[in-house]
């Protein structure tokens, strides 16, 4: 078990709280179910205590103020502690997957900047064919690059769009907040493959992808995409969904 499991676990338990401890098993959930390779089911409940929850605790343990402190900032913090320990940013889930599959139509798809590949193993795994790329550049500094979830083949974005030119998707659930990567990205599938499906997975104006990128781009609204959005409900307070680039053909 993590020191941040073993600590998370010894404050639910000081604190003997239902809707605490509701939430540090679905923590201890999705570490194991992460940590032992296996993509959940669903996606998990929504993670994070509201002002008002938070005022409420503080109220019934004056004496474990700080206690609260610390519980709220490490569910607030999952995303990071998974990202620094396991390499992955967006947690996706199996329901998600099929309904990407099967409303958009998907039989081949191509995962870029896929870091260590966790989405592409839920493609694969609902019977999409997947090619999972990524330059790698980020796993010569961190020891998580070398614990993939799926075989990633070394390829830049624009690179893998070109060669890998007649899938039905192109998916990105890892573009920075950066550069402009996520641009070039977009003119890449203009170019070389504009009939496939372009899904970005980040947070608006947020963590994920370029400021330019949410100022220059049209997304589609499409029953499809809001489908598959509720499905896709984030794990804390991140704001992240799925985009679809518009298709202008």
């Amino acid at each position: 078990m993590t020191n941040f499991l073993k600590k998370l676990n010894k404050i639910d338990k000081e604190l003997d709280n239902n809707l605490v401890h509701h939430q540090v098993l679905e923590v201890n959930r999705i570490v194991k179910s992460v940590e032992e390779e296996e993509v959940l089911e669903q996606s998990p409940n929504k993670l994070g205590l509201s002002d008002f929850e938070i005022a409420n605790l503080k109220k019934n343990n004056s004496e474990k103020t700080y206690e609260i402190n610390v519980l709220n900032n490490m569910l607030n913090s999952l995303r990071q502690y998974l990202s620094l320990n396991y390499g992955i940013w967006s947690l996706p889930n199996l329901e998600t997957a099929e309904l990407i599959k099967n409303e958009l139509q998907i039989g081949s798809a191509l995962e870029i900047m896929a870091g260590n590949a966790f989405w592409s193993k839920a493609l694969s795994e609902v019977g999409i064919r997947t090619v999972s790329t990524d330059s790698l550049e980020w796993a010569k500094t961190s020891s998580t690059g070398k614990k993939p979830f799926y075989p990633v083949k070394d390829y830049s974005a624009p690179s893998a769009i070109k060669i890998y030119k007649n899938v039905d998707l192109i998916l990105c659930s890892w573009s920075p907040n950066f550069g402009t990567a996520d641009l070039e990205v977009v003119k890449a599938w203009k170019k070389y493959n504009p009939k496939s499906h372009l899904l970005f997975i980040g947070e608006e104006m947020g963590a994920t992808n370029s400021s330019e990128f949410w100022l220059t781009e049209h997304f589609t609204k499409s029953t499809a995409i809001n489908k598959i959005n509720k499905s896709f409900v984030s794990y804390d307070f991140i704001n992240e969904k799925i985009y679809e680039i518009e298709n202008e053909l």
